[in-house]
């Protein structure tokens, strides 16, 4: 299974010697050591919540900057998401592994945190703004709570860190702090950020349909295919006030990992008036975890299951929700 290969290049990272070991508090700057007794306050407040105890987070590395990976597809493939096959990758930097540029779209990628095998904190965690710092712990500690596919995990894993992040902030720092401003602001923008991401991603599947049935030359394909992710980056840049440095066919199958499901995730978080104690049991109880898959189609069928099981709950929410407001 897809999601299966990735953990184990996530395990064969952290592996290496020196990068995961504990580190003396004392060496640190007095920021940093906050930071660190801010994770056992997260952790706690994680319980609260009904999240399940993780290895994660529970000692500092000074030796481990990132994970580093790179993913890379064809210029006329759109892959489904992470877990499907034509979205090749690897770990490291990509000059390492002799990609043909003229011939894929590559994305490369730095992540402070990842989750499922005793994560330490790394360097570039621990000095990242500390919204990013609290919402980070929450999803990565969510990816262990449940087992289904990384189009399920990763957008469920979105709202509930970013609801959970809010209201760690809000009960320790205040509706006003400045963190709980950029991590609504974020959240907000996630929403919107994903209609963008879906609507660009269906114009571009079209594209390479018509060029792989003939319909269309490489080259047409390839003009066409500049123009929208012209259009595309001149969308997120209104909304986020930049455009992504590496936006093409491997970034955006990245990306839907993350969005595709997000709405109706979130409508799911709606739908219980945003109790998300509520909504963290409904995310657990996804049917098909732990389903190994073979193919996109498989994947496509388990994911399929999953979101009629939440488009189920959902109806039952907001039914119940209805007639509480009618007493």
């Amino acid at each position: 299974m897809r999601k299966a290969a990735l953990a184990l290049l996530i395990v064969l990272l952290v592996s290496i010697p020196g990068c995961g070991g504990s580190h003396p508090e004392s060496g640190l700057t007095a920021e940093q050591q906050y930071r660190l007794q801010l994770v056992a306050e997260i952790k706690a407040f994680e319980k609260e919540l009904g999240f399940e105890e993780t290895d994660n987070f529970k000692t500092y590395s000074d030796e481990m900057e990132s994970y580093d990976y790179y993913f890379y597809t064809p210029k006329t493939t759109l892959p489904y998401s992470l877990d499907d096959p034509s979205l090749r990758y690897g770990t490291g930097k990509p000059e390492s592994a002799s990609i043909d540029l003229k011939e894929f779209d590559v994305f490369s990628y730095s992540i402070e945190a990842i989750a499922g095998v005793k994560t330490p904190i790394t360097k570039s965690l621990l000095r990242a703004p500390l919204s990013r710092f609290i919402h980070l712990i929450f999803h990565e500690d969510w990816h262990e709570q449940i087992d289904s596919p990384l189009g399920i995990e990763e957008p469920a894993a979105e709202v509930v860190s970013y609801a959970a992040a809010l209201l760690f902030v809000e009960e320790k720092f205040g509706r006003d702090s400045a963190v709980f401003k950029t991590l609504n602001d974020e959240f907000n923008k996630k929403l919107k950020e994903s209609e963008i991401y879906q609507r660009y991603y269906d114009e571009l599947s079209l594209l390479y349909s018509q060029f792989h049935s003939g319909e269309l030359s490489e080259e047409e394909t390839l003009s066409r295919k500049a123009k929208l992710l012209q259009a595309m980056g001149d969308d997120l840049k209104d909304l986020w006030g930049g455009k992504p440095p590496q936006l093409n066919n491997a970034f955006i199958a990245f990306q839907m990992t993350y969005l595709r499901h997000l709405p109706l995730m979130y409508q799911v978080f709606s739908a219980t008036d945003y109790n998300l104690r509520e909504t963290i049991d409904i995310f657990r109880l996804v049917p098909s975890q732990g389903v190994r898959f073979e193919s996109v189609e498989e994947l496509k069928r388990i994911e399929a299951e999953i979101t009629d099981y939440l488009h189920a709950a959902l109806a039952n929410k907001e039914e119940c929700l209805t007639e509480a407001q009618s007493l």
